[in-house]
């Protein structure tokens, strides 16, 4: 489990339990998206909208491509819950992140896809940050998707490669037991960066790690509960400047 994944769990404050045990999501069913078609908003399938949109060139062949965050939009997700007297909506439906790469002769191609990073609410009182239009942006010819959870943060870097979008970046930072600390890991460099420093003090520890192990998922099949970010992370770890004194 990734970072934020980590602190969002051991973060998270709801106002009572009796909202969260009555709290289910309902099931979905995520459709299978065409592999092709003229436009981008025909790969959106029946029953959902386009959240956020992003244009650029991706595969470096002077076309400009698609990443498209679209979200199912079924009134059955949207569920209302009572705590105190009082009523909470929830809006439970799901995200799906499509990338489409324009074609030589006109039109699309689905080169990935993937729901798995946008988690659904788990509780009337999620500590992870809406999705907005920067959760999913084209970056320096790259698909970054940046989350945010409570006291925590975590960013994907996506480049296409060798004929798929592949993990070439990763970063995450956030407030855990009174250290402060960030991870930025260079998949392609092999290289590693982590600080640490106390919440209370300006004084922050820096090392410098090899990535070990094989190669990260790629876009299609991430899945921010499953990826663990630090098991590829050679060395020892790195205390807050506080622990050694």
């Amino acid at each position: 489990m990734n970072i934020g994944s980590t602190l969002a769990v051991l973060l998270l404050c709801a106002p009572t339990a009796a909202a969260s045990q009555n709290f289910a999501i309902p099931p979905v069913r995520y459709p299978t998206v065409r592999a092709s078609a003229k436009d981008a908003a025909t790969f959106v399938p029946s029953g959902w909208v386009i959240a956020s949109r992003d244009t650029g060139d991706l595969n470096r062949d002077g076309r400009a491509d698609f990443a498209l965050l679209i979200r199912m939009n079924d009134p059955a997700n949207v569920r209302t819950v009572k705590d105190d007297g009082r009523s909470h909506r929830v809006d439970t439906n799901p995200y799906m992140l499509l990338v489409l790469l324009a074609e030589p002769r006109g039109g699309f191609r689905l080169a990935a896809s993937n729901h798995r990073l946008f988690s659904r609410p788990a509780s009337p009182f999620s500590p992870n940050e809406p999705v907005n239009d920067d959760t999913v942006r084209l970056d320096r010819g790259a698909v970054l998707v940046t989350l945010g959870y409570l006291r925590s943060w975590a960013s994907y870097r996506f480049r296409w490669q060798r004929g798929d979008f592949r993990l070439i970046g990763y970063e995450s930072g956030g407030v855990m037991a009174g250290c402060v600390g960030t991870y930025s890991i260079n998949y392609l460099t092999r290289r590693v960066r982590k600080t640490a420093g106390p919440i209370s003090s300006d004084r922050t520890s820096t090392a410098h790690r090899n990535v070990v192990g094989g190669q990260p998922p790629t876009l299609g099949v991430i899945d921010p509960d499953e990826f663990d970010a630090e098991s590829t992370v050679g060395g020892e770890p790195l205390p807050c400047p506080a622990e050694v004194e």
